[in-house]
């Protein structure tokens, strides 16, 4: 291309990352795999221009960027005078990698030819090189539609020079508005006995506006079959779990039978995909492997056996992966679950990263599966659970399952306060227990089952006596304490009464006075009968009566009204008077002077007294008597010795004694 500088556009330096593709312009490609290269040219790195070795070109070398006819070696096309892309190499991964850099010159031919030796008779390779052309759009050429496109032949020769192999030209290949290589490459076959070959590339188009071109990375590498490695189950690559291991498994390579008519193997292995070693004795088309860590598999393939030995001979086989895939570590338990009874369920919780699934089982290993992909599990009863963390991508399982526990959280039962005392004032009595923060109580008439009485709440009112039982309730969960706490209703009878004895009426004051001695804090009923009758007096430890009879005396807790559950006895007799109310029963007048003479009744009040012989007919009779008849008649004479009745009224007429009366003389 001409030296145009043009002073009307200016330069932009900017760097470019160049684009590489494998399938534009192809000449042809080898279908199947091949070696390693056997022969790679790069040009090499540093930052100064330089030469390629003697009877490489017939171009000119400049040390810098070459007119028509010229060419030099660089790390870049940057700061260029022409309308060039600026670039950097091709070669991948290289620092300050050089490029062969040619401006074609006016006459079409050869500008390059290298010689390639070390090959393998009888066998195919495949050439390659990557080419750019430096022209870009818009530029001064193509803006005056005079742009002249690359165009060059490859060509591969005899180490005579006389036997052409393969041949092919990228055709025209015009500029781009964006840097880009372009890989070319023929497949050709060494002739028998023939190791040399001989590299031309030649330049189709003529120099000018044009016609300027880089080329990098030439290879030479074994072509053959296209070699895969299966193993058993037709897979290409096997990704296995930790806990799988170690993983053995059966790799077969299988060819096309594209290129070779034979084939002949040895196996290799590496642990990076990089580096590979020779498995001793692996010579088969199948090998057993056993894996328990990341490897990669391959086979090295040559048509003839013992081109194997030599690596510029051979080609390999796609490579089989064996990954081996870490498990997850096992779910992060945050605690046991607490039933909740209300609900008749629990909530159990695991923590996993971000991209772990979480299965929930059973057992801790094998088990019936509850519930997949989810890190929250609802129980629906007491035990114990295991989740177990899946990756989501690998789908493997972590080595442990962590068990996670539900529990029902029972409360004890209330605490026992004391019995409730029946009020007998109010008819009732007020039950109470104790419980914790959080508890609450219900009641029941039952120790288990029954009705419910009351619930919430630790006091209970009853209206009978009898037991009855609380229960407690966790006020969060709804769980209930497994037994209950008998509380009884009590009526706390007093002891019954103390008394004397049985007494009699004072003939003094025509009563008598009962007395019953009680406890502090109580008092005391009377009633006639032992059991109900009538209630007599209330609340007093004293009653005084003026009939003979028996009378009951019932203690009374002055609090509570309730009473003795039994009633003690008094009772008033006659034979028991007290004080000077004797009536004799029997005189005798002048037996002993002093003695029994007189009827006396001057402890009685007598209004009127009457006597009667034992015929019924009255003998004596006296008003406000006293004690004045010595078994005389009214009219003064002596009665007969015998047994003789009387009645008399007394204390101002309201009482009236009957009875009998001896006299003997």
């Amino acid at each position: 291309m001409q030296n145009l500088k043009l002073d009307h556009k200016l330069v932009i330096f900017f760097c470019v990352f160049i684009l590489s593709r494998t399938t534009s312009a192809q000449l042809s490609f080898c279908q199947g795999n091949s070696g390693a290269p056997i022969f790679e040219e790069n040009f090499g790195t540093g930052n100064s221009f330089s030469q390629l070795p003697s009877g490489t070109t017939t171009y000119n070398y400049i040390a810098g960027y070459p007119d028509d006819g010229f060419y030099s070696v660089s790390n870049g096309s940057f700061n260029n005078p022409y309308d060039w892309h600026e670039i950097e190499d091709h070669t991948p991964d290289d620092n300050n990698g050089k490029f062969l850099i040619v401006n074609a010159g006016f006459t079409p031919g050869e500008f390059y030819t290298t010689t390639i030796n070390g090959l393998c008779e009888s066998t195919t390779y495949e050439f390659s090189a990557w080419v750019l052309n430096f022209l870009k759009v818009p530029g001064f050429c193509i803006d005056q539609g005079i742009e002249i496109p690359i165009n060059v032949t490859f060509q591969i020769w005899d180490e005579s020079g006389t036997n052409l192999l393969a041949s092919g030209d990228t055709g025209d290949v015009f500029a781009t508005a964006s840097p880009l290589w372009d890989e070319y490459g023929l497949v050709f076959q060494t002739l028998p006995g023939q190791t040399t070959l001989i590299l031309k590339m030649l330049n189709n188009g003529v120099g000018g506006c044009g016609n300027d071109l880089a080329i990098d990375d030439i290879q030479f590498k074994t072509c053959g079959d296209s070699v895969v490695i299966n193993d058993e189950f037709n897979n290409t690559s096997v990704s296995v779990c930790e806990n799988e291991i170690p993983y053995s498994t059966t790799l077969t390579a299988i060819p096309d039978f594209s290129v070779f008519n034979s084939h002949f193997y040895q196996w290799q292995k590496s642990n990076d995909g990089t580096n590979w070693e020779d498995i001793i004795g692996e010579t088969s088309q199948s090998i057993n492997v056993s894996i328990d860590a990341q490897t990669y598999y391959r086979t090295k393939v040559a048509e003839f056996a013992n081109n194997l030995i030599n690596n510029q001979c051979v080609l390999f086989s796609e490579n089989f992966q064996a990954s081996v895939n870490i498990s997850p570590d096992a779910p992060v338990g945050i605690g046991e679950s607490i039933y909740n009874c209300n609900l008749n369920e629990a909530n159990l919780e695991v923590q996993v990263p971000s991209g772990i699934a979480v299965n929930w089982y059973d057992s801790p290993s094998g088990g019936n599966i509850l519930q997949v992909n989810s890190n929250v599990f609802i129980a629906d009863q007491e035990g114990f659970y295991y989740a177990e963390a899946i990756n989501e991508i690998t789908g493997c399982i972590s080595l442990n399952r962590t068990e996670v526990s539900v529990i029902i959280e029972i409360p004890d039962p209330p605490e026992f306060t004391q019995s409730g005392n029946f009020d007998c004032n109010l008819n009732n009595a007020t039950l109470e227990v104790s419980v914790p923060n959080g508890i609450s109580v219900n009641w029941y008439d039952s120790e288990t089952g029954g009705n419910i009485l009351s619930v919430n709440s630790p006091i209970l009112s009853v209206s009978e006596i009898g037991d009855y039982y609380a229960e407690s309730v966790n006020e969060i969960t709804g769980c209930i304490s497994e037994t209950r706490t008998e509380v009884s209703a009590l009526i706390e009878s007093p002891n019954p009464p103390i008394v004397d004895g049985d007494t009699g009426i004072d003939c003094q004051t025509n009563e008598a006075q009962l007395i019953a001695t009680v406890s502090s804090g109580e008092t005391v009923n009377w009633y006639d009968e032992a059991e109900d009758g009538n209630l007599i007096l209330a609340n007093s430890t004293s009653l005084i009566v003026n009939q003979l009879g028996t009378y009951y005396a019932e203690a009374v807790d002055i609090v509570s009204g309730c009473a003795s559950l039994t009633r003690v006895s008094i009772s008033v007799l006659e034979e028991l008077k007290t004080g000077d109310c004797i009536i004799p029963q029997g005189i005798s007048p002048g037996v002993s002077p002093g003695l029994n003479d007189t009827f006396d009744l001057s402890g009685f009040e007598v209004d009127d007294l009457k006597i009667f012989n034992r015929y019924g007919r009255l003998v004596y009779t006296k008003r406000n008597y006293i004690n004045e008849w010595e078994g005389q008649t009214n009219d003064g004479e002596e009665l007969p010795v015998g047994t003789y009745y009387y009645t008399f009224v007394y204390n101002n007429g309201t009482k009236t004694k009957t009875g009998w009366v001896y006299l003997n003389r």
